[in-house]
């Protein structure tokens, strides 16, 4: 038979024998149990005891009634008494486990007859005639003679069934002194098998010890420090090398454990690999930091870990420590070297991404600027020249009304191209940082109502609904001019892409420590991507298809208002709802956070 069958076997056969050990003796417990809860006699189940008192009950009633026919024997009081005492004795009998018992004793019927003689037994008790008195004996006597059969056959039944429980427990006797004999048998199996298992420890160890020796002297000139641990890891290895690069000598390591030998055994990676090691894996850590005593500049090994078997079986492990100081100055001066030529690869790899990125914006700005610029401006030109065409054509038939209609319209168009010219220019100003913020307190439900009354005389046809802050007004600390083209740039956009017939609302209020001009309109935004894509330079969303414009107002909407402290953001709902909200400083919080920095700064 191989180790490991042996082994094996040595595992199963004790684990085997434990079980067997536990069935028995949960067996014997669980009979225990039963014999103890058979031999268990309730009161309430004692059937010979309870007709016996309400046998003795009825008989004394009997006999007070009959003392009761002389007056001067017994008192009324003594005969209700035995009365109640009858009372209490039946209603016991005729009562749950008691009833059931006389019921399969076969006098259930006698006892329900004998209930429904109560009533007249109660009169005659109650009555003071002497012949009435005899009456109750007479009632009493087929009671009585029901109760002793009754006792007869509850003693019968009680005996058989106390029979029966000794022959069941005799059995489960025995066979609880079979168990205990099984648990003998088990124990003194257990008991050899531990024998036998010590015996078998004392030869491995002195089968260990000599090895150990013989590897002592093959490892004792190795120029690698070597360290041997037991799987409690107590040292049981500590050759020359180690002494020379950890300062201690063999004496003061063998057979204590690494942690008490050096904290530098102590480091959790190293306690790891040694772990793996127990578990059969083989570790590597290189370039570990070593402190010397007495030395501020730390040494760096190399360690490796190997498992100790003894066959298949792991008893410890073995670490060779390898200095390797030398050869990590050289790699870290190599490494040095190297670091620093990937910084400034990696440094000049990032300025020419940088610059190809911005030369790509460039261009991708540029050519849709083209494409804009090409589109929007063509559309005014071709109507003045449509326009001027005409003019020259049918000038001899024109009215004056149609010379002014057709000159209007080149003029409404060169406006309109004026415009388009005015805000590329606005941009770039802004772009250049040439644009100024001359901030000061302004009235915004002022501005705002000028506007929506301004923007009414333009579009007649568009419903424009105002709401002010209630009591206090709307100041703002901002720039005016850079406020009323942002207003006017936004309430534009809601005229411009609302449908016909539907309302626009201007509310302006107070929010915390702001000033805001909500302007909404019905309206959708196709693509919810588009929703910050809005707010790009040359930028037109997927509804903006037929109306004029470069895409510039909005970003210079927003970049003005950050520019002053405040913000342009946009709310859409399901409910097709799109609202623009302009937030500025609130002139009264700037003059609360004024004050209070001017006291702060006050001396003391």
């Amino acid at each position: 038979m191989s180790r490991s069958a042996r082994a094996l076997l040595g595992v199963i056969l004790p684990a085997l024998t434990i079980v067997i050990f536990v069935v028995l003796l949960a067996f014997s417990l669980m009979r225990l149990s039963d014999i103890e809860r058979d031999m268990r006699i309730e009161a309430t189940q004692n059937m010979l005891w309870v007709i016996s008192r309400a046998h003795v009950a009825s008989l004394q009633l009997g006999e007070a009634a009959a003392a009761r026919r002389q007056p001067d024997d017994t008192d009324r009081s003594a005969l209700e008494l035995r009365y109640n005492v009858f009372l209490s004795r039946l209603a016991l009998l005729d009562d749950g486990p008691q009833r059931r018992q006389m019921e399969s004793l076969g006098f259930g019927e006698a006892l329900d007859g004998f209930r429904r003689n109560l009533p007249e037994l109660s009169a005659l008790v109650a009555s003071p005639e002497p012949d009435d008195l005899h009456r109750v004996r007479t009632l009493l006597v087929p009671y009585n003679e029901m109760l002793g059969q009754a006792a007869n056959k509850a003693m019968i039944a009680e005996w058989d069934d106390l029979g029966t429980k000794l022959d069941t427990s005799r059995a489960q006797l025995w066979q609880i002194i079979v168990s205990l004999i099984g648990i003998s048998l088990a124990g003194a199996a257990l008991c050899a098998h531990f024998l036998m298992a010590i015996r078998d420890a004392r030869r491995r160890t002195r089968l260990l010890d000599k090895e150990k020796a013989f590897s002592e002297l093959l490892i004792g000139s190795s120029g690698e420090g070597i360290v041997a641990v037991d799987l409690d890891r107590r040292c049981t290895v500590w050759n020359e090398a180690a002494e020379r690069l950890f300062g201690l000598p063999a004496t003061r390591t063998i057979g204590r454990t690494l942690d008490d030998v050096a904290g530098f055994f102590q480091i959790d990676r190293l306690r790891q690999a040694i772990g793996d090691a127990f578990g059969g894996q083989h570790a590597v850590l290189l370039d570990q930091p070593f402190f010397p005593a007495g030395q501020a500049e730390p040494l760096y090994v190399d360690l490796r870990c190997f498992s100790l078997r003894d066959d298949e079986r792991i008893i410890g492990s073995i670490l060779l420590i390898s200095d390797v100081t030398e050869r990590r100055a050289a790699q870290r001066e190599i490494a040095r070297h190297r670091d620093h030529l990937e910084h400034l690869v990696q440094a000049r790899t990032q300025e020419l991404d940088a610059a190809l990125t911005r030369e790509r914006a460039t261009a991708e700005l540029y050519r849709n600027f083209g494409t804009m610029i090409s589109h929007q401006f063509r559309t005014p030109l071709a109507i003045v020249d449509s326009a001027l065409q005409r003019l020259m054509r049918r000038s001899d038939r024109l009215s004056p009304a149609e010379v002014l209609e057709r000159g209007g319209r080149a003029r409404q168009a060169i406006s309109r191209l004026i415009r388009l010219v005015e805000s590329t220019l606005d941009a770039a100003r802004l772009d250049t940082g040439q644009i100024e913020i001359r901030a000061q307190f302004c009235d915004l439900g002022q501005l705002a109502a000028d506007l929506c009354t301004r923007q009414t005389e333009q579009t007649p046809e568009k419903r424009i609904a105002i709401e002010l802050n209630d009591g206090e007004a709307a100041i703002a600390y901002c720039d005016p001019v850079h406020a009323e083209n942002i207003l006017v740039n936004l309430l534009s956009n809601a005229v411009k892409y609302s449908p016909a017939d539907t309302p626009i609302r201007v509310a302006v209020s107070i929010a915390g420590d702001g000033v805001e001009c909500a302007i909404s309109n019905i309206g959708c935004i196709a693509c919810p991507a588009e929703r910050d894509a809005l707010f790009e330079r040359y930028f037109r969303g997927s509804n903006a298809e037929g109306h004029p414009g470069i895409g510039i107002g909005l970003y210079m909407a927003r970049t003005l208002a950050r520019m002053q402290s405040g913000d342009v953001r946009l709310e859409a709902g399901d409910d097709e709802q799109v609202t623009f909200t302009l937030s500025l400083p609130h002139a009264q919080a700037l003059a609360k956070d004024s004050s209070a920095a001017a006291l702060l700064s006050e001396p003391a």
